[in-house]
């Protein structure tokens, strides 16, 4: 898996945004809600005009990432998914592990490709 952490990664840098902006948000910033949705949106926009096809593991990670948030919308439980995202986010940003790549992994339709996160 590649791992992220450069600091002139680009995607290093969409994931530590989403995080802070998590953080922020849960922290009581209502705004960051509509701030981690709009990065992450442009986050799949950009992976997927630089894959350019919707079945590569990196778009569908990211397509994955962009519907949990979107529960960000839904003011009943979005607390709860928004602290779970920070969580995953961290690990994506500072430790190079992803659990939405390691079950999109195991999915029939991409047994045998590479798990990266870029």
């Amino acid at each position: 898996m590649t791992r992220p952490t450069r600091r002139t990664d680009v995607w290093w840098w969409y994931w530590v945004a989403t995080f802070v902006l998590i953080a922020a948000a849960l922290f009581g910033w209502t705004l960051g809600y509509g701030l981690v949705i709009v990065v992450s949106a442009l986050q799949l926009g950009h992976s997927f005009i630089r894959n350019g096809s919707i079945a590569s593991l990196p778009v569908q990670i990211r397509l994955v990432y962009f519907a949990v948030t979107l529960f960000g919308l839904w003011e009943g439980p979005r607390f709860y998914v928004y602290a779970l995202l920070l969580v995953g986010t961290f690990m994506v940003a500072f430790l190079g592990r992803c659990g939405i790549a390691l079950v999109l992994k195991r999915m029939p339709w991409n047994r045998g490709r590479e798990l990266r996160l870029d």
